[in-house]
Order: C-alpha cells, then structure tokens, then sequence
C-alpha cells in the first residue's frame, strides 16, 4: 500500500505537472491534483491518532562492560531484572517482579560464570553458561547477611565473594554445584566438609586491571515513565478503517 501511494502521487504530480501547459483539461488537472495531495497525506505522519502507550521506566542498573548488562523494568528500583548480552544475543529474565537492587560494592569482571545477588543476599542467581540459564545458591545455613553487611561482592576467577563486615569471606563452590546450592566459608574447609579443590583464600583475588564494568549497581529511584511514539501514516489510518490493517 505505501508503494501504491507513492505511485500515486509520482502520477499525479507528472499528470498535473502536463496540464499546466494544456488548461483546457480542467478536469483532469483537478483529477490529478487530487491524486497527487491523496498521494501525499497517504505517505504524510499524523500524530495524537491515537493515546501514546505508557509502560514502566525501564534502566540499565549495572553493566557488566559494553555487551553485558542488567535491565530493570519498574518504580523506584523495583521490579523485573533481565540479564541481557547484546553480542551473544542471550536475553534472561531473573525476576519477574519485585527484584530491587543490591546496593553494596559489586565488581563482576568474570565472563561465563554470573552471579546476581538479591538486595539482602538472601539468594544469589547464579549461571556457568553466560546467563542462558540460572539457578540459585544461597549463603548457606546458619549465615545471614542484611542490608549493608557486606563491604565487598566481587566476581572472579569463575567464583564469587562476599566479603562480610565481620571479616567472614564466602566463596561459591569451584566447580560449581560440586557439593550442593551454599557458599562456603573457612568454617567449612576446617570441618573437612570441602575437598582440596574448594580451598577458600584468605583475600578476595585481586580485578583484572582491564575491567571496564561498574563498581556498584545504580538506579535512578525517580524515573519517569516512557512513553512509546504512536504516530502513523495516514494510509495505515485509511487501512484500519476499511479493515484492511495488518
């Protein structure tokens, strides 16, 4: 329909174009005249034809470095979490509603092995694939760490830290799910529950001095609603009137 309108006009305008030079077809110039402003309105966009469709703000709240980042879709930093990977085209959601955001120091240069924890580390998602599939690990029983208990969520070497305030480090299991879904502790690798492929430092590794990802997650606790561009072209109208509309 839209290359049947720019026909249109294209003949209308060369018809009319002629008939200057000729007046005595009046008629067809009309003709041609109005062929060719139909032409134009057709393929002309027309605003405010409708209400613009509003959906919740959504936010890059962490970024992982140029391809790999976490999306927030919601108010005041709350709602559905995406892991999204640009360049390898993985697309995951991690919580359907009510997620907020962790705001503790949160470095994550690792590549294949994701870790995403909950806004009091009551869970942690966790994927060894590049975040095409998760699942999740906890701190284990008998450890509990609230709101601003932890100086240091690092992610390195395929293993992630938490580093408590109380100088307590816990590291998920290398290879994972070896021994079950908890991080450990040294409590764990002196009770010889932990084999020697499982030893946990005595420090958080150290960043890799190319990491180019945040430091912490961020999240604008006032953003605004977005609003999507609703605007058509004349001839769709023109469609969905006669019913014709795809």
């Amino acid at each position: 329909m839209i290359v049947l309108a720019f026909i249109c006009t294209l003949i209308g305008g060369i018809i009319f174009a002629i008939t200057l030079f000729k007046p005595r077809h009046k008629l067809v110039q009309i003709a041609s005249y109005l062929l060719f402003l139909l032409g134009v309105w057709a393929v002309s966009p027309v605003n405010n034809l409708r209400q613009p469709k509003v959906v919740s703000p959504s936010q890059v709240v962490y970024r992982f470095d140029e391809n790999r980042y976490l999306l927030l879709t919601g108010y005041r930093c709350q709602g559905q979490v995406y892991f999204i990977d640009d360049k390898e085209q993985v697309y995951y959601q991690l919580a359907a509603h009510s997620q907020r955001v962790y705001t503790e120091p949160y470095r994550h240069p690792a590549k294949n092995y994701i870790s995403v924890p909950l806004a009091d580390l009551s869970a942690i998602d966790t994927s060894i694939d590049g975040g095409r599939s998760f699942k999740s690990i906890e701190l284990g029983i008998g450890n509990y760490l609230g709101d601003h208990d932890s100086p240091q969520y690092d992610v390195v070497n395929d293993r992630a830290f938490i580093l408590a305030k109380d100088g307590t480090l816990f590291a998920s299991e290398q290879p994972y799910g070896y021994r079950g879904w908890d991080m450990l502790t040294k409590r764990n690798q002196k009770n010889k529950i932990i084999g020697r492929s499982q030893m946990i430092p005595d420090t958080i590794p150290p960043i890799p001095d190319d990491y180019t990802g945040w430091d912490k997650m961020q999240c604008d606790y006032d953003a605004d609603d977005t609003i999507l561009p609703d605007n058509h072209p004349l001839l769709e109208v023109f469609q969905q009137w006669l019913g014709t509309a795809n």
